[in-house]
């Protein structure tokens, strides 16, 4: 098995924390609908402002951010709910779908044009639709204050406890998306159909969450004002798990690998990301979104470690209050 392996994209955006405070003069001005570009920047709908109002300095940004440690339990705490509930569902979709005698173990299916074929796992199909559809709903300007209200991890005081999550289904531009999209693909068709399209979902939701608190603890402990998005925290998840689970496997980096034929293991892949992320972290790079990145791989090795066990071991208990539900509805 031979998965793409490149430099993920979680990136931290160029805009004012006041992009997404609700009671500050710039998302005043988003919701009447005055719309500037940055100066300097046309690259981006995202980082789109209304200039009229913006504070001239951090000072005013850094005072809608939130402090402290209750801050930090209440996302943690969200955190677990969305961990605890995408492997409980999993666990009872796998459970119903037994009771059924439908087949468990996923198929992948196949797209052929004209000599071109791809392959890809139906749960990776719902993904990419998801993310499409943020994506478009980016470039209408009227939601523009919905989304940076919910798509953005920031730790602005009115943003939505749900940014963190939700922003990992937000993409700055085109090739931010795509390259994405194309890492999780790879790793995709050897995952879905280990760990069936119910853990695969499971993962991927957990991952993004696990990977968007790293990141939002990083904002609030070092006062980074910066809002984040991009996919690539779940995707290190994935990456971590796919690695830990298939040590022989064989990564390589996207598109390099057409121009210059090459290959390394798994370990060694893993490693170097860790290495990566963790210098990215120390030294306080701004390109990307370390903290994501390595909060996200350290939760596919946790998974693969220790959380497949876990989960294996509260099946029964999940299933025993599930069928209790289900008699309190049914009367």
């Amino acid at each position: 098995m031979l998965g793409s392996l490149l430099i993920l994209c979680r990136v931290p955006t160029t805009s004012s924390v006041t992009l997404v405070c609700k009671h500050s003069h710039v998302f005043k001005n988003v919701c009447q609908g005055r719309l500037l570009l940055q100066k300097g920047n046309n690259s981006s709908i995202i980082q789109k402002q209304y200039i009229r109002g913006l504070p001239r300095h951090n000072d005013a940004a850094e005072h809608q951010m939130q402090k402290g440690w209750p801050f930090l339990a209440k996302h943690l705490l969200m955190t677990a709910t969305i961990c605890g509930c995408s492997f409980a569902g999993a666990i009872v979709w796998d459970h119903i779908q037994v009771a059924r005698g439908v087949r468990r173990i996923p198929t992948l299916y196949v797209i052929r044009y004209k000599g071109f074929q791809i392959s890809f796992a139906k749960m990776y199909g719902y993904i990419l639709l998801a993310n499409t559809v943020v994506f478009a709903m980016w470039r209408i300007p009227r939601l523009l204050p919905f989304m940076q209200r919910y798509f953005l991890s920031s730790s602005c005081k009115e943003q939505s406890m749900l940014g963190g999550f939700l922003s990992s289904f937000s993409h700055e531009n085109p090739v931010h998306f795509f390259l994405n999209m194309y890492v999780l693909w790879s790793f995709s068709n050897a995952l879905a159909p280990t760990f069936g399209n119910s853990h695969y979902l499971a993962l991927y939701f957990s991952g993004a969450a696990v990977s968007s608190y790293f990141s939002l603890a990083t904002k609030v402990l070092r006062r980074i004002p910066n809002p984040s998005l991009g996919a690539s925290g779940a995707m290190c998840a994935i990456i971590g798990v796919v690695g830990c689970a298939f040590p022989d496997s064989r990564f390589s980096i996207a598109f390099l690998d057409q121009i210059y034929p090459h290959s390394f293991s798994a370990k060694s892949g893993i490693l170097a990301l860790l290495t990566f992320d963790t210098l990215g972290l120390v030294l306080r790079w701004k390109m990307f979104d370390h903290a994501a990145h390595l909060g996200g791989t350290l939760f596919g090795i946790f998974y693969i470690t220790y959380g497949a066990e876990m989960v294996r071991k509260s099946s029964r208990t999940v299933i025993k209050y599930w069928h209790k539900l289900c008699s309190v509805f049914s009367g």
